[in-house]
């Protein structure tokens, strides 16, 4: 288990970093930590496991199964940090004000939305 100041380093970063104006933070469950901060748009990009895999696996760094092999153990990892740092037993999409499925949207219309939602 991460030790305690670790623990309080992270989440002071995470919110340090959200009072600049204009940052995008993608990790360390910044979501949760700034859970009901005002002036921030909290959005979960995501697609189903083996749409994931197969983008992977498309770019040509890895074969399909080696693939999905990686992306569940980063799942599980996301799992356990969550679980490690804010005792969340799930994640849910109710923690996000936006959720995006990339198996549904492009890449690039997935950022317009953002932005879009951000202005």
């Amino acid at each position: 288990p991460a030790e305690p100041e670790y623990e309080q380093l992270i989440r002071l970063i995470v919110r340090e970093a959200a009072e600049r104006s204009n940052v995008v933070i993608v990790a360390h469950g910044a979501s949760i930590e700034l859970a009901g901060a005002e002036g921030l748009l909290r959005v979960l990009v995501t697609a189903p496991l083996e749409a994931r895999a197969q983008r992977l696996a498309s770019e040509g760094a890895m074969s399909s199964d080696k693939a999905r092999k990686a992306i569940e153990e980063s799942d599980k990892q996301r799992r356990d940090y969550l679980r490690r740092f804010y005792d969340l037993p799930a994640e849910l999409p109710t923690h996000y004000d936006l959720v995006l499925n990339t198996e549904r949207f492009s890449l690039a219309n997935a950022a317009e939305l953002i932005v879009a939602a951000a202005t």
